[in-house]
This record gives C-alpha cells, sequence and structure tokens, in this order.
C-alpha cells in the first residue's frame, strides 16, 4: 500500500509547492504553520530513501548537532518529573524534523523563490498591521492599540526584525539593480516602520544588533564600518522616538525600569529578568549537567523560591512559575543543564560555519544567526509556535544550500 502511494506522488514537486506555501502562510496563519509542517515530516517518512538521506546528513555538521539537541531534549524526560509537561513541550523539538524534510528535498534554485515566498507573506500582514494601526480595520478584535495581526506582538517584532534585515542586506548587495534597490529600500523603510509602532523590543533590539551585522558584512569590521552602523542605528532610533509615540513610552519604561534595578526594586518588566536570572541560578546549582528534564522547569522554579525568594514580590512569585524565563539560554540552561546549553551553542557555531555557494544565501544565514542569539536574550524563541517554525524554515532552507546534491534521489523508492 505504502510503496503504490510512492508512485502516485511526485516527491519533488509536492515538497516544493508545501514549502513555497509553508513560507508564505507563516506570518499569516497559526494553524497553517502546524499543518505545512507535519505534512513535511509525513512526506520524508513516505519518501523513502532513508539509506541515501542518512548519507547526505551524516557528512553534515549541523544536522548531527540538531539531531543530538531533538535527542537529549527527548532522553531528558527520563528525569522528568512532570511528563504530560515534558510531552507538550518536547513536541516543539520533535517538529524540527521538518527542517530535513526541506533541506534534503528544496532545490537551490528553489530556495530564492522560497524567501521571496516569505518576504510576500510579510508585505500582506504589513498592509494588515498598517490598516489596523490608521484604524481602517481591526482583526479579532485589535486595532491601533495593537497592530500585530495575527501573533504575539514579541513574535512579530521577530519577523519584522528579520525581514528588514534581509531587505537592508539586499540595499547594500551588488547583485540588485538601482530600480529593485529603489523598491527594497521603501519596503524596509515600511517594515522598519510597522516594528517600532509595535511593541516588540525584542525584535527592536535583534535589529539594531543585526544592523551591525549586515554593514560588517559588506565593509568589514573597521572604523569606516563601525561609524556606517553607528549614524544608521541613530538615523532609524531618531525616527523612531519622534513619530511612533509607542517606541517613546517603551524607551521612558526601559529608563525607569533600569533606574528601580539600580535601586535595588526588581518589580518591573526588566526588573523581572534580572529576578529571573537569580531563580535560574539557583536551580543550576542543584542541576548543573543535565538539567531538571524537558517538563520540570515551571516546577523547579516554584521549589527555587520556596527555598530562597531572595525578597522578591509576590506579583513575581506568582508570575514566573506560570510561564517561562523570558530567555532561550535560561530555559535550555534549566531544562537542559550544561549539555542542552552547549549543544544549543553548538547548533548556532555550526550554522555560522555552514559552507553555502550562494553569497547572499551566506550571508543571510549569519544574519539569522545574529537575529536569533540576540532575541534569545529577551524571549525563549524556540518554545513559541510561530518563531519556532520561523527558525525550521530557514534552517532548512541553509541546511539545504549547504547539502550535495550530486546525487539525484529518485522520485519514489
Amino acid at each position: 500500500m505504502i510503496t503504490t502511494l510512492r508512485s502516485k506522488i511526485n516527491f519533488e514537486k509536492t515538497n516544493y509547492y508545501i514549502i513555497l506555501i509553508f513560507a508564505f502562510m507563516m506570518p499569516l496563519s497559526r494553524a497553517t504553520n502546524s499543518l505545512f509542517d507535519a505534512l513535511l515530516i509525513v512526506l520524508l517518512l513516505l519518501q523513502g530513501n532513508y539509506r541515501q538521506h542518512f548519507e547526505m546528513l551524516r557528512h553534515s555538521a549541523l544536522a548531527k548537532v540538531i539531531l543530538l539537541f531533538i535527542a537529549y531534549t527527548v532522553l531528558s524526560l527520563l528525569w522528568t518529573e512532570h511528563l504530560h509537561e515534558g510531552l507538550n513541550a518536547k513536541k516543539l523539538y520533535i517538529q524540527w524534523f521538518a527542517i530535513f524534510a526541506i533541506a534534503l528535498n528544496v532545490k537551490k534554485e528553489q530556495v530564492f523563490p522560497i524567501v521571496s515566498a516569505f518576504l510576500l507573506g510579510m508585505l500582506v500582514s504589513e498592509v494588515l498591521s498598517y490598516g489596523m494601526f490608521f484604524e481602517f480595520w481591526t482583526i479579532k478584535g485589535k486595532g491601533a492599540g495593537y497592530p500585530s495581526p495575527f501573533m504575539f506582538h514579541i513574535d512579530y517584532s521577530v519577523f519584522l526584525a528579520f525581514t528588514a534585515l534581509i531587505l537592508l542586506n539586499r540595499v547594500l548587495s551588488q547583485r540588485y539593480d538601482l530600480k529593485e534597490k529603489l523598491f527594497l529600500l521603501l519596503f524596509f523603510l515600511a517594515v522598519t516602520g510597522n516594528l517600532f509602532i509595535n511593541d516588540g523590543r525584542t525584535g527592536q533590539l535583534a535589529f539594531f544588533v543585526g544592523i551591525f551585522a549586515t554593514v560588517f558584512i559588506h565593509f568589514k569590521i573597521n572604523l569606516k564600518s563601525i561609524g556606517i552602523a553607528i549614524v544608521l542605528i541613530t538615523i532609524l532610533f531618531a525616527g523612531a522616538f519622534e513619530f511612533s509615540g509607542k517606541f517613546q513610552t517603551r524607551v521612558h519604561a526601559a529608563q525607569s525600569d533600569i533606574h528601580k534595578i539600580t535601586q535595588g526594586n526588581l518589580d518591573s518588566s526588566w526588573g523581572y529578568r534580572v529576578a529571573m536570572y537569580q531563580v535560574a541560578a539557583d536551580i543550576f546549582k542543584e542541576n548543573p549537567v543535565i538539567g531538571v528534564g524537558v517538563g520540570d522547569y515551571q516546577s523547579a522554579a516554584k521549589s527555587a523560591l520556596r527555598k530562597d525568594d531572595h525578597g522578591f514580590s509576590e506579583n513575581f512569585k506568582a508570575f514566573l512559575p506560570e510561564r517561562h524565563f523570558h530567555n532561550q539560554y535560561l530555559n535550555v540552561l534549566v531544562q537542559g543543564g550544561l549539555m542542552g546549553l552547549v549543544l544549543m551553542m553548538m547548533i548556532f557555531y555550526y550554522l555560522i560555519r555552514l559552507s553555502i555557494d550562494d553569497s547572499e544565501l551566506k550571508e543571510l544565514s549569519l544574519l539569522f544567526a545574529v537575529l536569533m542569539l540576540t532575541a534569545f536574550v529577551a524571549e525563549p524563541l524556540w518554545l513559541k509556535q510561530f518563531t519556532n517554525m520561523l527558525f525550521i524554515l530557514f534552517i532548512g532552507l541553509f541546511l539545504g544550500a549547504s547539502l550535495h546534491h550530486d546525487r539525484q534521489l529518485p522520485n519514489h523508492a
């Protein structure tokens, strides 16, 4: 039966169209993200060619460390007390098998159309977001006060930041002509404006760091490139501060939070994050090597606070055990200990070292690494569906671009 089914499916075309639609719909629908991720994994299992697939992945250090991280996360269920929570958390990493479904099937000539599909999806979300901001319409009851059409504002800010970096990288590239660069620049300005009318400081921070990376990629690291980056960031920051009341409010809130922290008052947004470092440190001291397991980080936070609450407010003591550490590094460190954190950092080490023939795609892989590593400081992006899917799509594309497709895989086994 499976053999008959395989013979009826054109895996090359089917995978390509699914990835293409997946990229387009990613900023627009939570439900289709899960659907297309599952379809890609099912197709990978149906496709067969397991030995050839294994041989292709075996030579990729990035593929191997991703598999190790997934395996280690699943293994941590053995020392997780709250198995139900652990199984729910594990699903987000099991979805990573779609990375291999993308990487093993995408062709070099298909990568940029897929990136363009993602940009088109972001363009649609831009139109919808600005329509909300200017009160032309509302989406799910949200309007000018919350112009993030389909996802939480923090997640949307990460999408906007990466889109802006893709566009800025193209503006600085020699690959595009003047007319193309004019459109890219206008798109870049629209996306950047959207980034600052939304509340997502996570994406804003990643965007500013990403500007330095983009300028350094094109002009190397010297006084001139540092000056260019500082001038560009200053202009964008001043423009955002002048024209976005919401951005002004967030800047003033950050200043207030920092002042409170220096006075020993952690009862604020940034203060909570400082407190989370202290709680995570307490948990780490007791579970330094393998952590508490994938399902126990919330219960571990409760336990740590019972042992030593450091004088934290009642609001914070109620807040943390019901959520996460608002930091991907802390979440991995608490769940998987040093072993988990080392594997996590190895993923990005090998992503940065990845050999990709196309210069623009190589640049995007570096910018994506910078974006994620910066945004991880403020949010556990792997625990959130939209940003987890963003990681899956682009890591799959970068890994696919690095694999050698000398041997064409047959359409069916």
